[in-house]
């Protein structure tokens, strides 16, 4: 029995050492790409929340112009955030810094950010049903039809998605 520990050179030690270094840098490896998966779904559900503020947005400027039918064109540039006709040669009004937000209702208190909107009024358009209709010799009464861009958003802030999202409106 003697003779037989002498012979042994530590080969089992060296062996379970090398199996341990290597259990332990696959379940490092599995923890980081836990650890990523996780992030990238808060991403995801953050962005949707976004998304669904931003529609919501939408929504509220709707609601708005229906409030103000039979023409909410009439009052368009009086109140906030309700412009009127793009001016050429200007930067688009959601790009501008000069532009006013207006806030709708709260969606979502848990969310530092809320989305905001704008409505631009961008004059008398045909119905899609017709789109030539306004090139014909007798304009037909429901040819023409006050139509809005409503622009909503929700802006980016730093690691956060942020959310725009236009819509064409018309009576």
């Amino acid at each position: 029995m003697r003779h037989y520990m002498q012979q042994q050179s530590g080969i089992a030690l060296v062996i379970t050492l090398l199996l341990l270094v290597a259990i332990t840098v696959l379940t490092l490896s599995s923890m980081q790409r836990s650890t990523l998966q996780e992030r990238m779904t808060a991403n995801l559900y953050e962005h949707q929340l976004f998304v669904q503020q931003t529609e919501s947005a939408l929504r509220a400027a709707e609601d708005l112009l229906v409030s103000l039918l039979p023409n909410p064109a009439v009052v368009a540039g009086t109140l906030p955030g309700f412009y009127s006709l793009p001016v050429a040669g200007r930067p688009d009004r959601w790009d501008d810094p000069d532009t006013v937000w207006r806030a709708p209702p709260a969606v979502n208190q848990m969310l530092d950010l809320q989305a905001e909107y704008i409505i631009e009024y961008v004059g008398e358009w045909p119905t899609p049903a017709a789109p030539d209709c306004d090139s014909a010799t007798t304009i037909e009464a429901d040819c023409l039809a006050p139509t809005f861009r409503i622009t909503a958003r929700t802006q980016p802030a730093a690691n956060r998605p942020g959310v725009t999202m236009q819509t064409i409106w018309r009576l």
